[in-house]
C-alpha cells in the first residue's frame, strides 16, 4: 500500500466577502464530488485499488477572492504483479503531464463531474439536447483524460454516465453542483479557477441557479446525441391519428420508441419510408431502474439512405 496527496485548488473570483453559508455549501458540494472522484480513479488505472480516501482543507481565505486548497488523500493498493511498478505508476498517471493547467489527475477528474452534472442541468432546463458551453467543457476535458489514459473518449463517458444512472446519484449530483457555483453565482457569475484552468463567467452563467442549493424534484431527463443511425419507421396508426411516429432503432434499443421531427426536418421527409438513416438525440427519462429511452428526436436525414 501507499499513501499519496494530491492537491486540489479552486478559486472563486468573487470581490468582497463571502456568506459562511455559501462557503459552507460549496465545502460540502467539493467533498461529495471529490468520493465520485474516488470512485471513478480505478475505472482509468488499471489495477488501482483505494482502500481508503478523505478530503482535507489545507487553506481557506473568506475575503476577495475566495480561496479554497485541498489536499485528497489516498491509501493506496494496487494488484500483487503490479507492485514492482507502483512508483511509477503513481507518479505518470497521478501527475499530468499533456497540460500545465492541473496539478493531478484527480482535478480534471473531478471537473469531469462536476460538468457532465452541470450539462444535465442545462439540458433539464432546455428539455433539448444543448450545445451549451458547460458541454463544451465537458467534451474538452473528456478528451484530456482519454489522451492521459489511453481509453478513449466514448470509454469514458460511458463509464461517467453509468456512475449516475441511478435516481438517486443523479439528483444528489444535481444538487451539490448547484451548491459548488453558489459562490460564484451569487457574485455576477464569478470565474472559478481550478489548479490553473479558469472557467469564464460566460460557460458559469448557462449553469441553472439553484438559489438554496436545494435539488428540486424534477424529471432529469437525458439527451445523447447518435450520428448515422438506422431507424426502421412504423407509421401512425389509422385509427389513432394523435399516436404519431414511432421507430425501432436496435443500435439504441430493440424497442418501438416515440419518434419526433425536429427543424429542419419535416414529417414529409418521412413519409412512406420504412427505413432512414438519420441524426438524432435520443431522449432518455430517469426511471426507478435507471435512464430508458423514451424518445428520437431527428434532426438531419442522410440523403440516398431511405427505403421505401
Amino acid at each position: 500500500m501507499a499513501e499519496i496527496r494530491l492537491p486540489l485548488s479552486i478559486i472563486y473570483e468573487t470581490e468582497g466577502v463571502t456568506p459562511v453559508s455559501d462557503i459552507i455549501a460549496a465545502l460540502q458540494a467539493a467533498n461529495e464530488i471529490s468520493k465520485d472522484v474516488v470512485s471513478l480513479l480505478p475505472s482509468f488505472i488499471e489495477g488501482l485499488k483505494i482502500d481508503a480516501s478523505s478530503l482535507n482543507v489545507r487553506s481557506l481565505t473568506q475575503e476577495s477572492p475566495l480561496r479554497e486548497y485541498f489536499v485528497l488523500a489516498l491509501v493506496v493498493a494496487f494488484q500483487s504483479d503490479l507492485k514492482a511498478e507502483v512508483p511509477p505508476m503513481l507518479e505518470d498517471l497521478f501527475n499530468v503531464h499533456i497540460s500545465e493547467n492541473y496539478d493531478s489527475l484527480a482535478t480534471v477528474i473531478f471537473m469531469i463531474v462536476l460538468f457532465y452534472g452541470s450539462s444535465l442541468a442545462v439540458d433539464a432546463i432546455k428539455k433539448a439536447f444543448t450545445k451549451s458551453l458547460p458541454r463544451a467543457k465537458l467534451d474538452e476535458l473528456i478528451e484530456l483524460l482519454a489522451v492521459e489514459t489511453g481509453r478513449t473518449a466514448s470509454d469514458i463517458r460511458s463509464i461517467v454516465e453509468s456512475r449516475f444512472e441511478k435516481p438517486a446519484a443523479t439528483s444528489r449530483l444535481l444538487g451539490y453542483v448547484g451548491q459548488f457555483f453558489l459562490p460564484s453565482q451569487k457574485a455576477r457569475n464569478a470565474p472559478i479557477s481550478f489548479d490553473r484552468d479558469t472557467v469564464p463567467s460566460e460557460t458559469i452563467r448557462e449553469i441553472p441557479y439553484s438559489g438554496s442549493g436545494e435539488e428540486e424534484k424534477q424529471d432529469f431527463s437525458r439527451y445523447k446525441p447518435y450520428a448515422g443511425i438506422d431507424l426502421y419507421l412504423h407509421a401512425q396508426d389509422r385509427d389513432k391519428s394523435a399516436t404519431g411516429w414511432a421507430a425501432v432503432a436496435s443500435a439504441i434499443s430493440p424497442e418501438r420508441i416515440k419518434v419526433r421531427v425536429l427543424d429542419p426536418v419535416k414529417p414529409s421527409d418521412l413519409w412512406q419510408h420504412d427505413h432512414v438513416k438519420a441524426d438524432v438525440v435520443v431522449v432518455e427519462k430517469l426511471t426507478a431502474n435507471g435512464y430508458r429511452p423514451v424518445e428520437i428526436q431527428i434532426t438531419a436525414i442522410s440523403p440516398g439512405d431511405q427505403s421505401a
